[in-house]
């Protein structure tokens, strides 16, 4: 799946492996969280799914961003899986590292688990 909105956030899906890997370019910000949201509800994943979201192609994050992600987080969590950010740089790792978020959202090291939002 792969989508291009209209508020200059274009979204990639792939699914293989047992990762879901969903691949941002452009702004993550009010005008364009939607359609993260959207894509992370249709992509149909089995059950206990790891889902990587690569930030790598994104150049401007706010805070509804920052929601978006912790939405997603939860939403694999519920499904029985993980949730990490990989490719942050700049201006958007900066921005999740204020917000005390960038570790929440690191990979958990192997064999290790990270604690949930409760």
């Amino acid at each position: 799946m792969g989508t291009d909105d209209a508020a200059g956030l274009g979204i990639q899906v792939a699914y293989a492996a047992g990762t879901l890997t969903v691949t941002l370019t452009g702004e993550v910000d009010l005008d364009s969280v939607a359609g993260l949201h959207q894509a992370m509800e249709e992509a149909h994943a089995p059950w206990g799914t790891r889902v990587v979201i690569d930030l790598s192609g994104v150049a401007f994050m706010d805070s509804a961003g920052i929601h978006a992600l912790l939405t997603c987080y939860e939403l694999a969590q519920d499904r029985g899986g993980s949730l990490s950010v990989t490719g942050a740089h700049g201006v958007v790792e900066r921005v999740l590292h204020l917000s005390g978020t960038l570790t929440l959202f690191r990979p958990p090291p192997p064999g290790g688990t990270r604690p949930g939002l409760n």
